[in-house]
């Protein structure tokens, strides 16, 4: 199916142009002082065409929608940094800072809200405009610190942490990093050295030694629903908690989504923003029912 979008471009303050797309409301709210846009932040290495169908739901129902690629990745792999350059920290930094500011200066929109999935949750406080944020929708995020992973599974997790993606990185030559574990698309490995020293760490990219200014999450003071599907490995609930009480000031709910709810035999990390019917019912639908409440 082909949806209605247009190719967009927008750059950030260092001068890095990042590619991603609109999906305008069908409603022709785009064009009162009412509009209501929401961004979204990708996962870890997951291009924003992938997020089409979440996209244009929700601009079927009124609300347009931004999606784009942080740089080094598929559309905006190409830029005036290096890629031995690139931090997964200026993905929040710098370029959902882009996204926001490009949106509030194009279509000055009277709701701004944001969907982070996966790395995408846990960057949002890093832009210094999240705090513009009226409503955070957390999808399948948390904290990657092993420490939080219920079970056997921690010790699992850890030997990816130490042990396997260390020697992949070693075994795979140039600037990018291919593993279905981590995403569809290539990265830069200066991106996935950042992530592997955040999930070593117990605090993650809160840890103080990491040097990062984090004081943002706490001025967040949005409505936030944190969803979490019950067969996502990369993402279990007491990581969920882990990341959410760093947004401390924020209005929080939850909700716990299990594919046999919804007449599936799985959902997983990747799978909640496919196009299902059973998805739009149970996953998309609960949040459009958060930003429309």
């Amino acid at each position: 199916m082909s949806y209605q979008y247009q190719e967009v471009s927008f750059t950030a303050a260092d001068g890095f142009e990042l590619k991603g797309a609109l999906y305008p409301a069908a409603t022709g709210e785009e064009q009162s002082s009412s509009t209501r846009f929401l961004v979204i932040g990708s996962a870890f290495g997951v291009p924003y065409q992938y997020y089409k169908h979440i996209a244009a739901f929700l601009a079927d129902n009124g609300i347009s929608v931004v999606t784009f690629d942080y740089r080094g990745i598929s559309h905006s792999q190409k830029g005036n940094m290096p890629a031995d350059n690139i931090l997964m920290q200026h993905w929040g930094q710098l370029d959902l800072e882009a996204a926001i500011q490009f949106v509030k200066d194009k279509y000055a929109p009277g709701n701004l809200y944001y969907m982070g999935h996966s790395a995408g949750g846990q960057i949002t406080g890093l832009a210094p405009s999240s705090v513009e944020f009226d409503k955070i929708v957390i999808a399948a995020s948390g904290v990657g610190s092993w420490r939080l992973w219920p079970g056997w599974q921690k010790y699992g997790l850890a030997a990816i942490w130490y042990v396997i993606f260390p020697l992949v990185l070693t075994a795979q030559f140039g600037h990018y990093f291919s593993s279905k574990l981590l995403g569809p698309i290539p990265v830069p490995k200066t991106a996935v050295k950042q992530w592997l020293r955040w999930a070593r760490s117990e605090e993650y990219l809160f840890t103080p030694k990491h040097g990062l200014d984090i004081s943002n999450y706490a001025k967040l003071k949005a409505k936030l629903f944190g969803l979490t599907i019950s067969d996502d490995w990369y993402a279990p609930q007491e990581a969920r908690d882990g990341l959410l009480k760093h947004y401390s000031n924020c209005h929080i709910e939850t909700q716990f989504i299990r594919p046999v709810d919804l007449g599936l035999n799985k959902i997983g990390h990747f799978g909640l923003f496919k196009k299902k019917q059973e998805i739009r019912r149970g996953i998309w639908q609960p949040i459009l029912n958060f930003l429309n409440d």
